[in-house]
């Protein structure tokens, strides 16, 4: 399979014109009344997003913000006091869900991996950027108790080489890497992976021809069929 990048075409797949070039708070505050924390008057509503014990996120049952760049998915995001999923939020999300015994987070995780149609696209939060012959991965605007930090990371143990097809995708669900990215003994697999490469971003795609974990999308691409799994803090849901 050729690996072509976005906007024209993805990891060599056409998307049936789907594809077109893009120009380009503070936390709540503590309830004297109550003793804990009042949300503000536009904090997000968490009745559609799935919590997730070990990132201590509730992450989207579905796709928000399609026909947006990277760079814009972010600005508005943040907006909406939400965030975009980092590789290891994003791995970690799938493995609740794989694991859930709950009817609609399995839903969900076939709604993510699912081989089938239609094309079904989402932005990770990760930029790959170069700095003396080392890699670095850059995530913008990711929630840390209530505010928003720019975390860099400089890569090492990860799998440095595409592979089409593919690594196991449980084993690069199951793996503890702080980056999120599949190590280099990760097993061999029908999920295709395209390695990172300076000034591009990271997202995960699913259609008929197969999963892609991909570190190689033009940051100023956009798709309806593209968007974002949000990230947001609150109360956990009982």
């Amino acid at each position: 399979m050729t690996k072509i990048i976005l906007p024209d075409r993805i990891f060599g797949r056409n998307v049936d014109g789907a594809m077109e070039k893009v120009l380009n708070g503070d936390k709540s505050q503590p309830d004297p009344t109550l003793g804990q924390t009042a949300p503000q008057a536009n904090a997000p509503n968490l009745n559609g997003y799935i919590w997730v014990p070990s990132i201590k996120l509730h992450v989207a049952k579905e796709r928000t913000l399609p026909n947006l760049t990277w760079i814009q998915t972010q600005e508005e995001l943040k907006k909406q006091k939400l965030a975009m999923p980092t590789p290891y939020q994003f791995r970690e999300f799938l493995k609740h869900i794989r694991d859930s015994k709950d009817s609609e987070h399995q839903k969900v995780f076939k709604d993510v991996v699912e081989v089938r149609e239609p094309w079904r696209a989402q932005w990770l939060n990760a930029k790959f950027k170069k700095r003396k012959n080392e890699l670095y991965m850059i995530s913008e605007n990711v929630l840390v108790n209530g505010k928003y930090q720019n975390v860099e990371q400089k890569l090492d143990d990860f799998l440095t080489e595409d592979k089409s097809p593919g690594i196991s995708l449980d084993d690069w669900i199951n793996s503890s890497a702080s980056h999120g990215l599949p190590i280099p003994k990760n097993p061999s697999g029908k999920l295709y992976y395209w390695a990172p490469a300076k000034g591009y971003v990271a997202w995960f795609v699913a259609d008929s021809a197969g999963a892609d974990l991909g570190c190689y999308g033009r940051p100023g691409g956009s798709n309806a069929s593209l968007g974002v799994r949000a990230c947001a803090e609150g109360a956990v849901q009982k």
